[in-house]
Formats: C-alpha cells, sequence, structure tokens
C-alpha cells in the first residue's frame, strides 16, 4: 500500500477539476450553440457541485460566466447567469449531501431539481430583461408596466425555455448517474485519505456500486 497522497497536491488537483469544468461548460455551451438552448451546462455543473462540492463548482461556474461575458460582451443576461449557475452549484451541492440509497430516486431527484431550475431560468431571464436595460451610457431600471412587459418577454421565449427543459430532463435522466459514479471514483483515487492499493486503483468498492 503506498502513502496517501499530500492535502497539497489534492488541493492543485481540486484546481485542475475546477478549471477543467470550466472549459467544459465553455465548450459544451458553444458546442451546442447552433442548437438553441439545447445545453449540457446546467448537467456540467450540477454534476461538478455534487461530486466535488463548493470549492470546486463555484470557481468552475464563475469562471465560465467571465469567459462568455469576454466572448459576447456585457449585456443583461451576465446578471442572469451569475444568479442562476450559482443557484444551481448551490443545490446540488446541498443535494449530493443527502445520502440515497436508491439509485432510481437518486436519478428521479436529479432530473426533477435539473427541470425545476430549468423553468426558474426562464422566469430569471424575462424578469431581468422586463426590468433591467444596458446601453453604452450604463444600466437602467425600468419597473413601470411590470406585469404586461413581464408576460410578454416571457411568452416569447417559452418555445425556448421549453426545450431547455426537456433537454435537461433527459440528460439528467439518463447520464446524471453514470457520470456522478465516474467522478466519485475520480475523486476517490484523488483523495489524499484514500490511499491507493494496486488491487484497487479507487480504493471502496462500496462507493463505485452507489
Amino acid at each position: 500500500m503506498s502513502a496517501p497522497r499530500s492535502k497539497t497536491k489534492y488541493t492543485a488537483a481540486l484546481i485542475a477539476v475546477s478549471a477543467m469544468y470550466a472549459a467544459l461548460m465553455v465548450g459544451g455551451k458553444e458546442l451546442f450553440a447552433v442548437l438553441p438552448n439545447v445545453e449540457v451546462v446546467t448537467l456540467l455543473a450540477a454534476l461538478c457541485a455534487y461530486v466535488w462540492g463548493p470549492l470546486v463548482v463555484y470557481p468552475a461556474v464563475n469562471v465560465f460566466v467571465a469567459v462568455d461575458m469576454a466572448i459576447w460582451g456585457v449585456n443583461t443576461w451576465i446578471i442572469s447567469y451569475f444568479v442562476h449557475w450559482n443557484v444551481v452549484a448551490t443545490c446540488f451541492w446541498l443535494l449530493g449531501k443527502i445520502p440515497h440509497k436508491n439509485k432510481y430516486v437518486e436519478a428521479s431527484v436529479a432530473a426533477i431539481a435539473g427541470v425545476v431550475l430549468s423553468v426558474l431560468f426562464g422566469v430569471l431571464t424575462s424578469f431581468v430583461d422586463t426590468v433591467v436595460g444596458y446601453t453604452g451610457a450604463g444600466w437602467y431600471a425600468q419597473w413601470s408596466d411590470l406585469l404586461p412587459r413581464f408576460a410578454v418577454i416571457y411568452t416569447a421565449g417559452a418555445a425556448f425555455y421549453i426545450t431547455q427543459a426537456v433537454c435537461n430532463a433527459v440528460l439528467f435522466a439518463t447520464a446524471f448517474l453514470p457520470l456522478v459514479r465516474v467522478n466519485r471514483n475520480a475523486r476517490l483515487r484523488l483523495s489524499p485519505d484514500t490511499p491507493p492499493t494496486a488491487d484497487n486503483p479507487a480504493a471502496d468498492p462500496a462507493e463505485q456500486d452507489k
């Protein structure tokens, strides 16, 4: 049995994992940009938070938003993005702390959470676009006729929000748990408290079957 890995190396590994997830989010978003609101960012942010926790996921999602802002420029969407992806990270981090003995229940809970958060994203972006505006002169807020304007903006984007919710329902139901198992095994291999063995580099067989 080899010696446990140092906590310094583990911290460096977590930084690398966070950077990897940020890159996956940026690349995944750009890859699916040709398909309106078919996206993998919600799945990636949820997966990162669920397995790796807040120290990995919060830097990842905020770097993703910052890079997206560098690519697409500043507008009202950055408010929605900073709020939404941090909420997704928080929700799935908390869900990851709940023990699940039944994998079907775990997959169902993740899928429901993914869909609900996708629906709320449509509400959030519509609200922000209703209230907040941005021009070359700066930001401004407009509260007059709030409900009628919100209804028009939300209805205009309804097809996109429905597509996003359906996409995430399918992705979370089919891909979330397999990816969770892969990431849990990776975290076990990296952990300073879990020295690898020749027979079992992933260490805990119970965790592999979870």
